[in-house]
Formats: structure tokens, sequence, C-alpha cells
């Protein structure tokens, strides 16, 4: 059941206007704005000390978001970062509009290059499809290999299906084992909380969990996951929308200025 967080309703115009007052001074005190994030909850604005917005998105994209139809310039001052789609598996057996059939991405190199060289701090993430511990490897070591250059805040990986008949929970630490292996410092895992229950995968040994959960997709963060499952990150929407680019775009969040040095940051404090 989804927990969601309800407005107080104060009784009377006098009442809601010193609580207004009340709540104005006290943030002034403290340094930090409180604002508006989806009608039904709030979000801490950092903005003296820290110069981060987490009432900005974050946002992934992949080849599907073709870049002849982003506006970079626009869309940089809009987010808080960007995790970039590297590749779909290490072969296609359909081709398609987003992937080349080797499975990296086709629009790749352009996304990290356009957005870094605006300063917007830029993470990566495999759509994991190995159907073998071998495959798993292999796969890992073409996701280091052709993001290794842009130095990404963070290694994800992407995993929806289960793709290997016999112990896909090794298939995974084998995939992150391998990445660890070639130099990737900070490895994170995207999944729902209900399937990693359902297949009982091991989320320790990843330094983070990225959780999909969307509620209504309204566009709008209005429910958040109802796991015991630490995670740093949530995708609340896959119907974000941005001046910039005219489609869908899926949102992400982060709670806290710590979560969001972790993971956008390389773990250090912004200054």
């Amino acid at each position: 059941m989804n927990m969601m967080r309800k407005h107080l309703k104060p009784p009377g115009i006098l009442l809601a206007l010193f609580f207004s007052l009340a709540l104005v001074a006290l943030f002034v005190k403290l340094n930090i704005t409180k604002i508006d994030n989806t009608g039904d909850d709030t979000v801490t604005k950092v903005s003296l000390n820290h110069g981060v917005d987490l009432k900005k998105p974050i946002i992934d994209i992949s080849g599907w978001q073709l870049p002849s139809e982003m506006d970079y310039d626009t869309l940089s001052q809009q987010v808080n970062g960007v995790i970039v789609r590297v590749q779909h598996g290490i072969s296609m057996k359909k081709k398609n509009n987003a992937a080349y059939e080797n499975g990296k991405d086709k629009a790749m190199d352009t996304h990290i290059e356009e957005f870094q060289k605006r300063n917007v701090p830029v993470a990566v993430y495999a759509y994991v499809n190995g159907k073998s511990e071998s495959e798993m490897r292999k796969e890992a070591q073409k996701f280091y290999e052709r993001a290794e250059k842009y130095k990404p805040t963070y290694w994800w990986l992407d995993v929806e299906e289960v793709t290997m008949k016999t112990d896909f929970n090794r298939g995974i630490e084998a995939f992150r084992d391998e990445l660890a292996k070639f130099g990737a410092k900070n490895i994170g895992i995207y999944t729902q909380d209900w399937f990693i229950t359902a297949n009982q995968l091991d989320v320790e040994p990843f330094s983070s969990v990225w959780l999909a959960h969307y509620g209504g997709d309204t566009g709008y963060w209005d429910t958040s996951p109802d796991t015991t499952i630490p995670y740093d990150l949530h995708q609340y929407t896959s119907r974000g929308r941005l001046n910039g680019f005219a489609g869908d775009l899926d949102f992400n969040r982060v709670t806290n200025i710590e979560d969001y040095n972790k993971l956008f940051n390389h773990g250090q404090p912004i200054k």
C-alpha cells in the first residue's frame, strides 16, 4: 500500500497567516527555502551553501530521446543530473532506432558530451541482458570500455527482467564484480522493490539502489516506495516534461544533499 503525505489545513485565514509568517521567519533563520513540488509534498532547496536545488529532477535518457530533438542549453538549466544509457546488452536481435546491433546506444556519446560540456554531472547505465554468467561479464566489459573515458559519477545496472534460466542472482553479481575489476568505483542497481523480492536478488554488494515506483505516473512526485530496502534514488514518473524537449522524460529524485553528493559529486560535498 502506497503511503502518501497530506496537506495540513489550518482552520482559518488568520491562523494560516500566523503559521506562514512563522515559517518564513524560521526559514530565513536556517538559510533554507521550502518549495512546493507537487501539491502533495515539499522538498528543500539548498540555496546559498550548495547551489543545488533539490526540486529540480534528475533525468535518465537514451537513444529513444533523439539528440536532434533536445535543446541541451535549455534542459541543462532545469536538471540536477543526467543518467545516460550506454548499452542494451551487447547484441540486438531486432534492429531499432535507439541502439546498434552490438547493443551500444546510438545517442550515448552525444548525450554525455553535450551535458558534460554544460557542467551537468552525468552517470551512466547499462540494460542487463546476459543469458549466462559469461555473457554477464562480457556485457560488463563492454559497458566499462564504452563509458570509462567520460568518467561518469556512477555506474548503474538496469535490471528489469530475468534473462538467465538458472541462478540469475549469480549472473547479476558476475556483472557487478567484473565491472569493479575493471576499475568502476561506484556501482548501483536499478530495479523495483517487488522485483528484488520476487527474484531474491542480493543488492548488498551494490553501493546504491535506485528504485522505480511511479504511483499515478502523473508527471509529478506523488508517492514513494513502500519498502524496507534502503535506496538513494527514486524514479517517480515516466511522464515528466521540461522545456527543451517535446516528449516525456523519466524523472528521478534524491531526498537530501548527502545522497546527491554520493551519486553525482563522487561523494564530495558541494562547495
